[in-house]
């Protein structure tokens, strides 16, 4: 809530303010929340509130601003000695308690973004088959953050779970259909409340229409079907890549990827498959002002087990 010309701004008004600040930067609820200290802190009742609780304040803003921008905001603080008051001194010196009310405004509508200059796409694991195979290969894992708030940070802070394949090697018109699904697809990315991808190939489910899409604040504790891709040609229609996963415990999420080779193609033979098949996952991880450190790996099953 505003404050009024003349009146002056109290303990509660920056409580207020700063409670809401801490809720983006800090630790937070449910989809609220960065992860992050705090350099402002809540000031005792009936306080005075002096310039340098505004100078903590914006320190906390810009950096939400950053993150979420690239950018400080423009707002500034008076020096020590002057008072604080409800509206800027002079146009668009930015020094009012209002204008800092607004930025906040801002921040709290662009919670969930956040710039290019802030994050880092970096390869977590990769899960390679070097045998040939024509069943089905899993490689399943789960990604455990320290605790369910770092979990909900890095996702609320726009942290990204990317996931694709590939296979080389192998010349056959059944391992270059392969080759088509894999390449086609792009690449999965698994966010906060959604599964997308970038390729034109295959299809993120569950469709909208059926509850989806599906991202980290919407798992059950089974495996869900995050995404699909078919064969490319009508005689390898019956192949399936799928990505599934669940949450394990409030810290922790399971992803298990199939490629399943259910056509023959050749009506007499069942070829198999050569060459290598790769699986690899990445992060989108905020290591700009925001920063998350990354979940543990560890592999349930193998692509070379199976197949």
């Amino acid at each position: 809530m505003a404050v009024q010309r003349e009146q002056k701004v109290s303990a509660a008004n920056y409580n207020t303010l700063q409670n809401r600040v801490a809720r983006i930067l800090g630790t937070g609820v449910e989809q609220n929340g960065y992860g992050q200290e705090l350099a402002s802190a809540p000031v005792a009742a009936e306080s005075t509130i002096f310039a340098r609780h505004m100078v903590e304040l914006l320190q906390d803003i810009n950096a939400i601003s950053i993150h979420q921008t690239g950018v400080a905001t423009n707002l500034a603080v008076l020096t020590r000695g002057e008072s604080i008051l409800a509206d800027e001194l002079q146009f668009e010196d930015f020094t009012g308690f209002n204008q800092f009310i607004t930025e906040v405004d801002r921040l709290e509508g662009d919670s969930a973004l956040v710039d290019g200059t802030q994050v880092s796409l970096e390869t977590l694991a990769s899960d390679s088959r070097f045998t040939p195979w024509n069943g089905k290969l899993i490689h399943s894992f789960t990604l455990t953050f320290n605790n369910e708030a770092h979990r909900r940070a890095f996702f609320n802070a726009g942290g990204q779970i990317y996931i694709n394949a590939q296979i080389e090697g192998d010349a056959s018109s059944k391992g270059d259909d392969w080759r088509q699904m894999l390449t086609n697809m792009g690449t999965i990315q698994f966010s906060a409340n959604a599964t997308s991808k970038t390729g034109a190939g295959g299809t993120v489910l569950p469709l909208p229409e059926d509850g989806g899409p599906v991202g980290n604040f919407q798992l059950e504790p089974f495996l869900q079907l995050l995404f699909e891709r078919e064969g490319q040609q009508l005689s390898y229609s019956d192949n399936r890549y799928r990505i599934f996963a669940k949450e394990t415990s409030t810290k922790a999420i399971q992803f298990q990827i199939e490629f399943e080779d259910a056509s023959g193609g050749n009506p007499n033979i069942d070829e198999e498959i050569e060459g290598t098949v790769v699986s690899i996952i990445r992060l989108l991880r905020p290591t700009g002002e925001v920063i998350i450190e990354s979940p543990s790996y560890s592999v349930q099953s193998a692509l070379e087990v199976g197949g």
